[in-house]
C-alpha cells in the first residue's frame, strides 16, 4: 500500500450536483445554467456544433482582439475625460478660495489703509 493514489470514480469527467429544495425545479435549473455558463460549457457547446477551420478561428480571434482593444481604448478615453473634468473642478474651487482670501485681505488692507491715511495727515 505504498503511495496509493485515489482513483477518480468517474474516469476524470467533471461532475456537478445541484440540489433541488422544496420541489423548486425552476430555481435549480437557473442555478445549473449559471454554473454551466460560468464554467464556459455553453460557449464550448456552441463552438463544437460544427467544424470551424483554423483560418476562421484565427480571423475570429483577431476580430475579438480588436473588439477588446477598442473597448479598452474607449474606457481609457472616458477615464481621461473624467480626470480632466475633476482637475478643472478642483482648480475652480481653488480659485474661489484664493479670490475669497484676496477679498478678505483687501478688506483688511482697506481698513488699515484708512487708518494709515489719517496717521499720515
Amino acid at each position: 500500500m505504498k503511495n496509493m493514489k485515489a482513483r477518480p470514480r468517474n474516469n476524470g469527467i467533471k461532475t456537478m450536483t445541484i440540489f433541488v429544495r422544496n420541489n423548486d425545479i425552476d430555481k435549480a435549473m437557473r442555478i445549473l445554467k449559471k454554473k454551466l455558463h460560468n464554467e464556459g460549457m455553453t460557449k464550448e457547446l456552441r463552438e463544437k456544433r460544427h467544424f470551424t477551420p483554423p483560418g476562421e478561428k484565427r480571423r475570429l480571434a483577431a476580430k475579438a482582439g480588436k473588439k477588446r482593444w477598442h473597448k479598452k481604448r474607449e474606457q481609457i478615453e472616458q477615464q481621461m475625460i473624467r480626470n480632466e473634468l475633476n482637475a478643472m473642478k478642483k482648480n475652480r474651487n481653488k480659485n474661489k478660495n484664493v479670490s475669497r482670501q484676496n477679498q478678505n485681505t483687501n478688506r483688511a488692507q482697506k481698513g488699515n489703509g484708512t487708518s494709515r491715511s489719517k496717521s499720515n495727515r
